[in-house]
């Protein structure tokens, strides 16, 4: 069995455990509509103004991965209250969370989502990717709630790598910085959440 499918599979079974506990912090009408096949790897509760209250869940897929091809999408849905009390879907992206083998490094199984979070603070909603085995980079990704499309909409999309510090003195840091790349919405553009894919 080789190094990726073996970790993929090690991975599949604590992604399980780790599911069961986010997916009980969920409501259980949510739970109910996730789409058969994927566990919970993240979810986060956001309460924004005009009370609007949504629960946006990271999705991975409990399938055993192919030998070959590439690993399967990862949706974040967005779920959001209704008037009723109840939970409609209002969004869903399937890359904004990074794939299990998006990590750019073949062969170490390395997984940019592993230790990944989907953060939720005030209109704000980041989902949170990087490696730090071998290679060093984070890629966050960060919508904003828009009362105008009554939902989320990108904001900034932000990439940063770190590389050996090629410095021989013992006091220097371990890694420098090596690329810091920002994007933020253009002016007067509205990308809505579902419609948002990361730059090239």
């Amino acid at each position: 069995m080789g190094f990726i499918l073996a970790k993929s599979l090690a991975l599949m079974g604590f992604a399980a455990s780790a599911a069961s506990a986010a997916a009980a912090d969920l409501p259980n009408e949510v739970t109910k509509q996730l789409p058969p096949g994927y566990a919970v790897l993240a979810s986060t509760r956001a309460s924004v103004e005009g009370g609007h209250l949504f629960y946006v869940v990271a999705l991975g897929s409990t399938r055993e991965p192919k030998p070959s091809g590439r690993a399967p999408a990862r949706p974040l849905l967005v779920f959001e209250r209704r008037a009723d009390g109840g939970y409609g879907l209002a969004g869903r992206n399937d890359e904004v969370v990074l794939r299990a083998d998006d990590a750019g490094l073949a062969g170490n199984g390395c997984d940019p989502f592993e230790d990944g979070h989907v953060v939720a603070k005030g209109p704000y909603l980041t989902v949170e990717n990087g490696v730090s085995c071998g290679a060093h980079w984070t890629d966050y990704v960060t919508f904003r709630f828009d009362p105008q499309l009554r939902g989320y909409a990108f904001d900034n999309w932000r990439f940063q790598s770190w590389k050996l510090n090629p410095s021989n003195d013992p006091d220097a840091e371990a890694l420098v910085a090596d690329v810091d790349r920002l994007v933020r919405s253009p002016k007067g553009r509205k990308t809505p959440f579902a419609t948002w894919r990361r730059p090239r």
